[in-house]
This record gives C-alpha cells, structure tokens and sequence, in this order.
C-alpha cells in the first residue's frame, strides 16, 4: 500500500491543491448550511429548495465523478447530521448523484449553456425517486399520485430554476473571477 503520489496519478488525473480542497469544504460547509437554515424557511410552488444536491451537482459538474462522489458523500453525511436524519441514505443518493453528474461532465461536452439544468432535472429526478422508493421499503408508503404532483413536479421546477444562478456562483467560486472573464471574451 502506497500514499505517495506516482508518475501515473498525475496523467491519470490532477490532485486537488489544498486551496482548492479549502474552497470545495467551505462549499461543503455553505450547502450544509443553506440546506438546513434556509431551505425550509423557504416554499415555491409547494416544494422547499434542495441547496445541497444542486451544490453537488455544480461540484461534480466541474470537477468530475471523484471530487463529485466525494463531495455528494460528504455533503449527505453533513446534512442528515445537522438535521439529525439517518446518515447513509442522503450520503448514498448524494454519492451516485456525484458521481453520475461527474460522468457526464467527463464524457459530455459542456459547451452549452443547459448542462447544469439537464444535470439539476435528472439529479433531482434520481434523488426523489430513491427517496421515495427507500421510504416505500421502510412501509412509509406515500400515494403515488400524491408524490407525483406535490413532491416530484414542484421539486425538478424549483431546483431546475434554481441550478442555473447556483452554477454561476460555484464556478466562480471554484474557478476565480480570471474564468468567467475568459469565458465573456469568447
């Protein structure tokens, strides 16, 4: 067992430097914090925000599956603490969220500008249908139509809408300002 870097990991991938592992914790502690002191203060079209995965999916979305796995684990495990929930069941959704998300920003092209609400939609769709299926195994059973209308529809609206605004902030704060200036040269 080895915990030294090699010639290999560098072409396999970059490590993160340790000012970037502090902007990605003071994402982590950021999103703990909007989605347990804001976000149920908060209800549009019947459904609360869910800071936390759409942070996640920004994350993953620029800097991939690992980082993004990571991060999800991490910010699942956060919030159900600070909420006093079960710890495995956000970690776990939050990881395979991260880590897909990731995959798709590895293999995709992100050139255009929708990327972070087609990732937004399908996390968020991903997240309440585990939720919804793990409840349904733990006999919280909730009816479907009801689910469907008052949890599922209002939820993928909010957090689609709210991706985008969110996408901007994360970038900046993970890239620095030199990114988005590049970008508005183009």
């Amino acid at each position: 067992m080895r915990f030294t870097r090699t010639e290999g990991d560098a072409e396999g991938g970059q490590w993160p430097s340790a000012a970037e592992i502090a902007r990605l914790v003071a994402a982590l502690l950021v999103a703990g914090l909007l989605q347990t002191a804001i976000a149920p203060n908060i209800r549009i079209l019947g459904a609360n925000p869910d800071f936390a995965l759409i942070i996640v999916v920004c994350v993953a979305l620029l800097r991939g599956a690992e980082i993004g796995a990571v991060f999800g684990f991490l910010t699942g495990s956060l919030v159900a603490t600070a909420l006093m929930e079960p710890i495995g069941l956000g970690a776990f959704i939050f990881v395979i969220v991260g880590y897909f998300v990731g995959r798709y920003a590895e293999t995709a092209d992100l050139s255009a500008g929708f990327a972070p609400l087609v990732s937004a939609f399908a996390a968020t769709l991903i997240a309440s249908v585990l939720y919804a299926v793990a409840q349904g195994l733990l006999e919280r059973q909730v009816p479907f139509g009801f689910f469907v209308v008052h949890v599922l529809v209002p939820s993928l609206i909010l957090n689609t809408l709210l991706a985008g605004p969110i996408y901007v902030i994360v970038r900046f704060w993970l890239r620095g300002a030199g990114d988005l200036r590049v970008a508005r040269a183009r």
